[in-house]
């Protein structure tokens, strides 16, 4: 690799060794060949453009250490969940799963790489350097009793994932991605999530982001739905300094029904950035998109959502909503909907709100007896309700909702 890239980029995979997974020669050849002569993106890159890399290229990382059993139960969320435990390359698998559902180690399966296409330097990267990651696989006709849970414990150093899922023809699903930090460590982490999504599946995907300041936690989704076929992935940022998103949905089916929603509160120097592509290519499917978020202090937050619209995907219903409140003058949002239609006989619309809390409605709480910080606080929580409506578990809605209250000095 030291004859492919220079610079920064450079002394960032200058410790990282080759891919432990099953990478096809043909995919292999193709990240090398993007990399060549690659640095760290500059804001003139179209996909970089509000986000400054220069944090991350300068960064000092520690060195990575494992965690005990001990301290990665301390990370869950659900205490009642198939929980698979992911810290730097090793990853803990339950026992005693149910009749349908497979979960194995990436490096001991093959045929997870399905796909084939990368669009930055840490997606090349990803394929080049990924040290592990699971393999779940869901039969059909399946429904699982209680929820599959991936815990990823970031405890210092540089690691890239790969979690592939296929879900069968009519299976139900409900998964919960949570990403948390040990404290006093500076890590990096980059995570591929490959979701495959058959025919009459009902399948939902929480992502809890919840890391320390120090962490950077890049991610990315790529999934392809088949017809009649519900999918969520719902997006919670509830800490990190620095975190990025890039999620995009090929809808290949025929009446299947795609739902990306985010949430995300900031304050002090904290940057997140998300990235959302659905790809309509056939006819008669709904998409709908709903990201909100809060941004306090110096915080900056990036939206760029776009929908595509093809020839063939007529009777399209396409719905796409982005909407910031600021609570300071320093804090910042770069919001970009985009719509691209090819197709004549369909309904779609988008939209980008960024603003302030309305007074008139501060001053109508205060007047009935609600302190200031009562009034901004019961104004907060009904406007991020559009998403947290999506969160249905009580257990993980009473974690959100106090990791914020500890956070913002919010009052629930």
């Amino acid at each position: 690799m030291e004859t492919l890239i220079s610079n920064k980029l450079l002394q960032f995979v200058a410790d990282l060794g080759p891919s432990k997974l099953q990478v096809p020669q043909s995919l292999h050849a193709a990240a090398q060949a993007y990399l060549l002569g690659q640095d760290f993106p500059t804001t003139k890159a179209e996909r970089f453009k509000y986000t400054r890399l220069a944090k991350l290229a300068n960064a000092q990382l520690s060195a990575a250490h494992q965690l005990d059993a001990a301290q990665l139960e301390q990370h869950c969320i659900l205490t009642d969940a198939y929980t698979i435990y992911v810290n730097n390359d090793q990853i803990t698998i339950p026992q005693n799963l149910p009749v349908g559902l497979e979960i194995n180690l990436n490096t001991q399966v093959s045929g997870t790489f399905h796909e084939a296409s990368f669009y930055d330097i840490f997606g090349a990267l990803n394929i080049l350097h990924a040290q592990n990651g699971v393999s779940i696989a869901l039969a059909k006709n399946c429904t699982l009793d209680k929820p599959i849970q991936i815990v990823q414990a970031n405890s210092g150093g540089k690691y890239f994932y790969r979690h592939h899922f296929n879900f069968g023809a009519n299976s139900e699903a409900t998964v919960y991605f949570v990403s948390k930090q040990q404290e006093q460590t500076t890590s990096f982490s980059h995570t591929h999530f490959q979701y495959e999504i058959a025919q009459d599946a009902r399948i939902k995907i929480f992502k809890l982001q919840d890391t320390a300041q120090n962490h950077f936690d890049f991610n990315e989704d790529r999934a392809q739905q088949a017809a009649k076929s519900h999918f969520e992935i719902n997006t919670l940022t509830l800490d990190g300094s620095f975190v990025r998103n890039d999620t995009m949905v090929a809808v290949q089916g025929e009446h299947a029904q795609t739902y990306l929603n985010g949430a995300y509160w900031l304050k002090e120097e904290q940057h997140v950035a998300n990235y959302t592509t659905i790809d309509h290519q056939v006819a008669n499917c709904e998409s709908f998109e709903t990201y909100k978020g809060v941004a306090g202090d110096k915080a900056t937050a990036v939206f760029n959502g776009k929908v595509f619209v093809r020839k063939d995907a007529q009777k399209t219903n396409a719905y796409q909503s982005n909407a910031n409140v600021l609570l300071s003058e320093n804090a910042s949002v770069n919001s970009k909907p985009e719509l691209e239609i090819y197709a004549d006989d369909v309904k779609c619309s988008h939209g980008s709100t960024t603003g302030q809390l309305d007074e008139n409605a501060l001053f109508y709480l205060r007047a009935r007896g609600l302190s200031a910080a009562s009034a901004k606080t019961l104004l907060l929580q009904a406007f991020m309700e559009d998403v947290l409506t999506y969160v249905k578990h009580e257990e993980v809605l009473a974690y959100v909702q106090q990791r914020i209250a500890e956070r913002f000095n919010w009052s629930y």
